[in-house]
């Protein structure tokens, strides 16, 4: 079977926000065989947003798109109108591998709004696609072939990591760790420049600390096969600075309690948006 680069497909994304537009601009450098479209109501500011040197096509509404048929479409739109819009495209979208990124919509209303001959997958991506750096996580139910699997696969290759799920719980519980996961690590740098101007940098100085001490800790998560717990024995001389500051951070009562409640909170949150969706 050929790979999914090697194989000419037409892709239609639906929706240009900042996941859309992420996604878009990294098929375009990585697919040279993909033909990409993008359906987005505000074509000036999509075309601004994907450049004048590209060869994506764009359009404003379903008309645009005349009788055209795609191998694959990413639904990048808010969960509310995701089934009104597949029913939209459903013309357009006859045997299509759908691929939906509309947080909390299950895929049994999404199913609703495809024909008998397209297939649904969900995925969600985090922030981090902007700069190619996602973790996407993935769930299809047994009936989807092998192919549309890797092709999926590569489609969010193309921003990032990606991994499957067993099941379509763990994508929504996903949501509070890898969705929401960039926001608690921005809100950690925060507080960190926060604590640096305390003791008496100044802002520029602490903001730069607190950024190069996540990338550089991130590269050695990334390129370094140690354990996060090897790796936090490796900076912590015994009675040193940082066992002084991690004597602190990881009581209890502080760090350890508060990112069991963050995860717990954003957990709950999700199967809640999940159970409105339904």
């Amino acid at each position: 079977m050929m790979s999914p680069a090697s194989k000419r497909r037409s892709v239609l994304l639906i929706g240009c926000g900042n996941m859309g537009s992420a996604i878009a601009l990294a098929l375009q450098d990585k697919a040279a065989n993909l033909d990409l479209t993008v359906i987005d109501p505000d074509e000036e500011r999509t075309r601004q947003v994907l450049g004048s040197q590209n060869k994506i096509k764009v359009v404003n509404d379903w008309a645009g798109l005349g009788s055209a048929q795609f191998d694959v479409c990413i639904l990048a739109v808010k969960p509310t109108s995701a089934l009104e819009t597949l029913v939209d495209a459903q013309q357009n979208l006859q045997a299509s591998l759908v691929i939906s990124i509309a947080a909390g919509v299950p895929l049994a209303k999404l199913q609703q709004g495809v024909t008998n001959r397209a297939r649904v997958v969900r995925v969600m991506p985090n922030l981090a696609a902007i700069v190619r750096k996602a973790i996407s996580v993935g769930y299809a139910d047994g009936a989807i072939s092998t192919e549309d699997r890797e092709l999926a696969e590569f489609v969010f290759g193309a921003i990032g990591r990606f991994q499957w799920l067993k099941s379509e719980n763990e994508i929504d519980l996903a949501t509070a760790v890898t969705g929401s996961g960039p926001g608690y690590v921005f809100s950690f740098v925060q507080h960190l420049q926060h604590a640096a101007e305390q003791i008496g940098f100044s802002k520029e100085t602490a903001d730069f600390f607190a950024r190069q001490i996540i990338i550089g800790a991130a590269g050695l998560l990334e390129e370094d096969l140690r354990s996060p717990l090897q790796l936090k024995h490796a900076v912590t001389s015994p009675h040193g600075t940082t066992a002084a500051g991690l004597a602190e951070f990881e009581q209890e009562q502080a760090m350890p309690r508060v990112i069991r409640q963050t995860v717990a909170a954003a957990a709950a949150r999700a199967k809640e948006l999940a159970t409105e969706q339904s």
